[in-house]
């Protein structure tokens, strides 16, 4: 449904609308470029609100406290007429959307810089106890063993026996080692994949979209740059961040990457984009073929 970009103006004074574009679309939201400046985002159901909400409020305690620019909102009308689930209003980040295939060595070895240092100020952040208590935190072991049942019953029937079996030893691993279920929870993006982190004159200028920001296991937040971007530059972010055991992250990575994918798979039909589900399978196979390459090399 296309909003009502008069009855945005009249709600917005001074606001004239002369231009508007579709900037992007996720699983919650909408997002309108307006006079190529400001960022109108609209929730998609009512019940996405709660998940906005708590990115503003978020943003607006870390912002300053970031090193690299972040969404800053200056308008929500929850209730608006101009479209059925409400706005919310950024000023436009300049920048597109990160790809490094197109980068020189000392510019990708400047982004892994970048977003290495990002991620260490984040997870360093701790909210005051109002901010702090609205950020959802998932029982990890909980989560994977829901994960592998579901996977059991809906994904292995239509994977052959290599990719079952390495499908159960990647969970496993990840399962079998208690250290992955006593960290420290930290402020977590939690979906730092390469649509939200913005290069501008081939540098990192930005990150976007904290809607998933929650308490979690910090190695989560690397496991979208290696499947972006592979593992030599997830590693190489992960150096540079101050990681303390490369290896291990290498190994929750692999684990994470796939029980992300699966998710999207079990999500069915509804809140994945067109093509996101084929996208995952894809991916999914991919990570089972690589895995089972580096177990069989091991």
């Amino acid at each position: 449904m296309t909003p009502d970009w008069r009855q945005i103006e009249r709600e917005r004074d001074g606001l004239s609308v002369r231009s508007a574009s579709l900037l992007g679309e996720g699983w919650c939201s909408r997002a309108y470029l307006v006079n190529g400046d400001l960022v109108f985002r609209f929730p998609k159901r009512p019940d996405h609100w709660p998940e906005l909400n708590r990115e503003i409020r978020f943003l607006a305690w870390a912002a300053d406290q970031l090193p690299l620019p972040v969404p800053r909102y200056i308008g929500v009308a929850p209730d608006s007429p101009a479209s059925p689930n409400g706005y919310a209003m950024y000023r436009y980040m300049a920048g597109r959307r990160m790809r490094i295939e197109s980068l020189t060595s000392a510019d990708q070895s400047a982004a892994a810089e970048r977003i290495g240092f990002f991620l260490r100020e984040l997870h360093g952040l701790r909210p005051p106890d109002d901010i702090a208590s609205q950020l959802p935190r998932e029982d990890a072991r909980f989560v994977a063993e829901e994960c592998l049942g579901r996977a059991e019953r809906e994904i292995l029937p239509n994977l052959d026996a290599v990719e079952s079996r390495t499908l159960r030893a990647i969970f496993a691993t990840y399962q079998d080692t208690a250290e992955n279920f006593s960290f420290d929870p930290v402020v977590l993006h939690a979906d730092l994949s390469g649509d939200h982190v913005l290069m501008d004159s081939d540098m990192v200028a930005g990150v976007l979209d904290f809607g998933d920001v929650n308490w979690g296991d910090r190695d989560y937040d690397f496991h979208y740059l290696f499947l972006d971007f592979g593992a030599m530059f997830a590693m190489d972010v992960a150096r540079r961040y101050g990681h303390p055991s490369l290896d291990h992250l290498l190994s929750k990575m692999r684990y994470f990457a796939l029980a992300d994918q699966v998710g999207t798979i079990l999500e069915g039909p509804g809140r994945p984009l067109d093509g996101q589900i084929d996208a995952a399978w894809v991916r999914v196979k991919e990570l089972l073929r690589d895995s089972d390459l580096d177990l069989r090399i091991k």
